[in-house]
């Protein structure tokens, strides 16, 4: 099926682009606060529903991880033939229905089906995301735009943190919360209720999105192109990137889902005393990091460099390394809440702008489903396998809940040193990928 071509060279308006972004941001935002607000509210949940951390990963990673991944590749591949604001639309509603329905199960059962709904709710919005953003903005004002749009996992980490340990705290003043329909709520009920209810709105918005023009770019117009066909033809520079920026994530993801109970466990901080410090760590250090590295791309893709993206990314990683170890290990808080600052910089800078290699090298009618791969591993190590092997080294070997942060430490560690080497060795792949396409 041939891509649709747009008018002229043009590329659609600017006002039209930047009320897009600003509609996928505010989606991304969303997103992440209905994901990791379980990872905050561990401690009623747990205790409300008796979860051990092995139940808990199951429903904070593997839940979550289990519909997003089976469920993205054919999202991805819609996403390559259909209305891309459609699918935008009915992914946001549906995570939004499942994160109210998280707030009124009863069981580990039904949150553990919730959060799966939350999960095939969520996996339509990325791949359709940065396959929009390649068609509204042009290649030098594209790393930007991804790293707009990916501040979305800053923005909404930090409001999460705020926002659900004021609400937290709201509640349990109260003693609970009466909603219409929903009927009376115990205080992390309310929560859940509270950050989902926003998306039903913000999911009717999304249709007010044009759908800009498909462009052909990193294949010839007319030439059909497999998607095993592309993966064999490109498979050094897409191991490089998926496998890549998934490794150097791990530490990042690791916090979502376990921070809270590190510093509960070893610091004995609650959602309340954390959610000023986590906000401005995930406000400011991570909005920093994604310009920082979006711009150092950008500079160096300018300059002619090929491998801009994963100069950048191996470079942050390296240095991700010790802190990485360091920040769930450090004895005093303010100590530890310091390096987790570093942390989140230099892994937003490392991966926030990874989407503009999906744009340069995969051509527009393979990239939404090029993207969903991406997030298919991505997930399964960030969410599931990082979540299990925490819980595993906590529960079976260490064998003590305090041990959390040797696990997050091991876990981290080896994670950004994989991303540093498969980037670095990558590099050249990508290079010649770049070369190769047409000018």
């Amino acid at each position: 099926m041939r891509d649709a071509a747009p008018v002229g060279d043009s590329w659609p308006p600017r006002r039209q682009a930047r009320w897009a972004l600003l509609l996928l941001l505010l989606a991304y935002i969303l997103s992440f606060i209905d994901r990791i607000i379980l990872s905050i509210l561990i401690r009623p949940v747990s205790a409300d529903l008796a979860l051990s951390d092995m139940q808990f990963a199951l429903v904070g990673g593997v839940a979550f991880s289990l519909f997003y991944v089976t469920v993205g590749l054919p999202i991805g591949w819609l996403v390559d033939r259909v209305s891309r604001r459609v699918i935008v639309a009915i992914g946001i509603a549906l995570w939004s229905l499942c994160t109210i329905a998280s707030g009124l199960a009863p069981s580990f059962g039904w949150l553990f089906l919730a959060r799966v709904g939350v999960g095939i709710g969520e996996a339509a919005l990325s791949p359709a995301a940065y396959s929009l953003i390649a068609d509204y903005f042009p290649p030098e004002r594209r790393g930007r735009a991804v790293a707009i749009y990916t501040l979305g996992v800053s923005l909404g980490s930090s409001i999460a943190y705020l926002v659900g340990g004021a609400l937290m705290s709201f509640a349990a003043e109260t003693g609970g919360i009466e909603l219409p329909v929903l009927g009376e709520l115990s205080p992390w009920r309310f929560v859940f209720a509270a950050v989902g209810l926003p998306g039903l709105l913000l999911a009717a918005f999304t249709l007010t999105m044009r759908e800009p023009p498909r462009r052909s770019l990193g294949t010839a117009p007319d030439a059909p192109v497999r998607l095993l066909d592309f993966l064999r033809a490109n498979k050094q520079v897409s191991i490089a990137y998926i496998l890549g920026y998934s490794f150097i994530n791990l530490p990042f993801a690791g916090f979502l889902l376990w921070g809270p109970a590190l510093f509960g466990r070893l610091h004995d901080m609650g959602p309340g005393q954390l959610a000023l410090p986590l906000a401005l760590i995930f406000l400011v250090p991570t909005t920093l990091g994604q310009w920082f590295g979006a711009a150092m791309t950008d500079r160096a893709q300018a300059a002619g460099r090929g491998d801009a993206a994963f100069r950048t990314g191996m470079w942050c990683a390296l240095a991700l390394v010790p802190v990485s170890i360091a920040m769930p290990l450090l004895g005093n808080a303010w100590a530890a809440l310091a390096a987790l600052a570093i942390l989140v910089f230099l892994v937003c800078a490392s991966v926030g702008h990874h989407a503009v290699v999906a744009a340069a090298v995969a051509p527009n009618r393979l990239r939404g489903v090029y993207v969903a791969i991406f997030f298919f591993v991505q997930n399964v190590l960030g969410q599931a396998v990082i979540a299990l092997v925490t819980a595993f080294l906590t529960d079976r070997v260490f064998g003590a809940p305090s041990s959390i942060g040797l696990s997050m430490a091991i876990v981290g560690g080896v994670g950004a040193m994989a991303g540093f080497v498969t980037l670095a060795l990558g590099r050249g792949a990508l290079r010649r990928t770049v070369s190769a396409l047409p000018s």
